[in-house]
């Protein structure tokens, strides 16, 4: 019976230890400073400067973004999509004389940012070089492409994106419906054996790019390109039958990725210009800027936190660190906040980019963070476990992170911040809960 005890006391406080040890426990990094006296700090000396982004990743995103915007303080930014179609199930069988009647490009709309009542000047293109299923592509990788749109007229699209679009007697969601040339759905047409036997050569894919608008700053709408709703689709007739039809969709398997170019020079922000195009870091005390589509990222640095604490020979827990970051920007109508931040952590031996150890990637998006709160016009961020092991030299980790537009890629948003000033109250910051032992 003791032995059955001892045994038993054994088993619950090795299961006790192991819920201490646990990266994700509550106790220790998260409610610790709940249960006993802690410290409190909001004044960790910070440093940020905004600069543009580097390349970052578009290829086979699970959205492309396509629109033309124009901001006071950004300059003017457009986005659009490469492609390559696949085969719409079976083989190609158009019957005996097929006929075109119309030929029109769908893009399933899934959100949008800008303004709706904007008309932008969307072209097709056919590409005259092949994708590289196997090739990362980049937000500023191009292929050739003929320059003779394939739109039946020139014109400028407007969007709904809460509409439902209704095409004969069916009703489907909303999407956008770009009609193209009657030669250029009648070439598919005469070419049905290219088409089965040799798409990717026959036809290599589209180019889908916006070059203008009008309206007070224009849009970019966001389209799943697997979608149902988004395709190239044939309406013809042949000399058996009428209101025939045939689509060429773009599939998992299909190559893609999103081209996005930004012109800075049309800012009218002369902050802006001098800290993110000049250069001239220290304006990073008074104001910062983040842009998604690879535009701007801020570099925030912690000059003194790895010797914050020596006083107490790194005898520290932190209980709760955050980075909060107030949006002073009242921004312009149509251009809102991001809906998420994001950090990426900088490895000290390599430089190379890394998740910190809070991100959710290991834990989860409640204890993470980073969503815009709408009531306090914040972001907070945790970083507890990297302020931790920063302090007592853990991990592989330099003093200085990057804050961007979390889901950059899909995400054109925009923000202006509150810089570093330590007299200012909505200032960037580090808040941090800790105790010493």
């Amino acid at each position: 019976m003791k032995r059955t005890l001892y045994c038993t006391l054994v088993l619950l406080m090795c299961i006790f230890l192991s819920a201490c040890d646990n990266e994700n426990s509550k106790i220790g990094y998260d409610l610790l400073g709940e249960l006993v006296d802690t410290e409190f700090t909001d004044t960790i000396t910070l440093q940020a400067y905004s600069v543009l982004e580097d390349t970052i990743n578009t290829t086979g995103t699970s959205a492309h973004i396509l629109g033309h915007l124009s901001d006071p303080v950004f300059g003017n930014s457009s986005a659009g999509i490469y492609t390559e179609l696949a085969l719409g199930g079976g083989a190609v069988n158009f019957g005996s004389n097929p006929a075109i009647d119309s030929v029109v490009l769908t893009l399933q709309l899934s959100t949008f940012y800008g303004d709706t009542n904007s008309a932008v000047g969307i072209r097709v293109h056919q590409l005259t070089e092949n994708m590289d299923k196997t090739a990362t592509y980049h937000q500023t990788s191009t292929l050739r492409y003929d320059p003779t749109p394939l739109n039946y007229q020139l014109t400028g699209y407007t969007i709904q994106p809460n509409t439902a679009v209704v095409v004969d007697t069916s009703v489907y969601s909303a999407h956008l419906r770009i009609r193209l040339s009657q030669s250029f759905g009648q070439y598919l047409l005469n070419h049905e054996s290219d088409l089965n036997n040799r798409l990717s050569d026959f036809l290599k894919g589209l180019y889908i790019e916006a070059v203008s608008h009008t309206g007070a700053c224009g849009y970019m709408l966001s389209s799943s390109m697997t979608s149902s709703l988004t395709g190239l689709t044939l309406y013809y007739h042949n000399n058996d039958a009428q209101g025939m039809r045939y689509t060429l969709s773009c599939t998992d398997n299909c190559a893609r990725f999103t081209h996005i170019s930004h012109d800075y020079n049309a800012s009218r922000d002369n902050d802006f210009v001098s800290e993110v195009l000049q250069h001239q870091t220290d304006l990073g005390s008074q104001v910062l800027y983040l842009q998604g589509g690879g535009g701007v990222k801020t570099r925030i640095s912690f000059p003194y936190l790895e010797h914050a604490f020596d006083k107490f020979d790194n005898r520290v827990v932190i209980h709760r660190a955050e980075l909060v970051i107030s949006n002073v920007d009242h921004f312009e109508p149509y251009l809102t906040q991001p809906v998420a931040l994001t950090i990426q952590g900088i490895g000290k031996s390599d430089s190379s980019i890394r998740f910190i150890p809070d991100d959710d990637y290991y834990t989860n998006s409640s204890y993470y963070g980073g969503l815009y709160d709408a009531d306090k016009h914040e972001y907070r961020i945790r970083v507890t476990k990297y302020v931790q092991e920063l302090i007592l030299g853990e991990g592989d980790w330099c003093p200085y992170i990057n804050l961007i537009v979390r889901g950059s890629a899909v995400r054109p948003n925009r923000l202006v911040l509150d810089g570093t000033d330590p007299a200012s109250p909505t200032r960037l910051r580090l808040e941090v809960a800790y105790s010493t032992y």
